[in-house]
């Protein structure tokens, strides 16, 4: 089993936002990033632009982004998948 783990000033950024998120936006990261303990690479790596080298999923209107190193999951960054 990986061990994710959450970096301090993402974690105050994604509590900002799922403050003002519906509760199925929530569930559905945290679902996923509940799955990648398991199967930690499961999801694409991207190969260009500025998270080049990070896998990533979408999760309702969000991207995030992450890493993999032995046996740990890096969160990385929780992008909205579409600008207004």
């Amino acid at each position: 089993m990986a061990e994710v783990v959450w970096p301090q000033n993402l974690i105050s950024h994604i509590i900002d936002h799922m403050l003002e998120m519906p509760d199925p936006e929530c569930r559905q990261i945290l679902d996923k990033v509940t799955r990648l303990e398991a199967f930690p690479e499961m999801y694409p790596v991207r190969t260009s632009g500025p998270f080049r080298g990070h896998r990533w999923f979408i999760a309702g209107p969000w991207v995030v982004y992450y890493r993999v190193v032995e046996d740990k999951v890096y969160m990385r960054a929780l992008w909205p998948a579409r600008f207004p």
